[in-house]
């Protein structure tokens, strides 16, 4: 068990259970599935390689996911960004990152808005972003998921062209690798593992618990 910040400890294969991590996991395979799982703040792990002269880089931070209902502000705020019927949105999050150290609430200028627009089909559809990941510009991204789970998102920039796949070991552990591609060729290859965290107070209402039952059988 990883502790990375005073009031937060990283729980793979223990969402919500001590025995979570017995459990067959099926990975979600629709926008709105894959959001409700990712809510939660994760611990960051992430190495980015450049293919120009810039040093490689790696690091440590909070990724902080926050469920936004279709009524809530910023989903319409984003929909009326992009001239998007808010009638078509069916769900969004907010994404905020925080060095993992850091006390109190997350800034948001290190964060993004984004809303998903289910497509016709099965586990595909767009996801609209106030912020890019890659340019700092309102973005509509087609998504799809594949039989397994795996997510790929793709976004043409203004200057660039970004491929992001993510998936789930589990409930309490994700993958993500990006990729970003300039006119004449690739620029950088990302890879990330984020595991969930859990406020210590809910570890302690699971220990509580667990000792009450043992407290009852003894």
């Amino acid at each position: 068990m990883l502790i990375h910040s005073p009031q937060l400890v990283t729980t793979a294969g223990h969402h919500g259970s001590p025995c979570h991590g017995l459990l067959p996991f099926s990975p979600p395979r629709t926008m709105a599935d894959f959001l409700r799982l990712s809510a939660g703040t994760w611990l960051s792990v992430r190495s980015v390689h450049h293919f120009d002269f810039s040093p490689d880089q790696s690091g440590e931070s909070n990724l902080i996911i926050t469920l936004l209902e279709q009524g809530d502000k910023a989903v319409q705020r984003v929909c009326a960004q992009q001239q998007v019927p808010c009638s078509t949105a069916a769900l969004g999050a907010r994404f905020q990152w925080q060095g993992n150290h850091r006390q109190g609430p997350a800034d948001e200028r290190y964060g993004a808005v984004l809303v998903d627009l289910p497509g016709p089909g099965q586990g595909c559809g767009r996801l609209v972003r106030d912020v890019g990941y890659v340019e700092a510009t309102p973005v509509i991204s087609p998504y799809r998921f594949d039989e397994d789970g795996l997510l790929t998102i793709h976004t043409a920039y203004d200057r660039n062209v970004g491929s992001e796949r993510c998936w789930f070991l589990n409930e309490d552990v994700r993958v993500r690798v990006g990729t970003v591609h300039l006119m004449d060729g690739p620029n950088l290859v990302s890879y990330a593992t984020e595991t969930r965290c859990t406020p210590l107070e809910e570890l302690e209402k699971l220990r509580r618990v667990a000792q009450g039952r043992c407290e009852s059988t003894s």
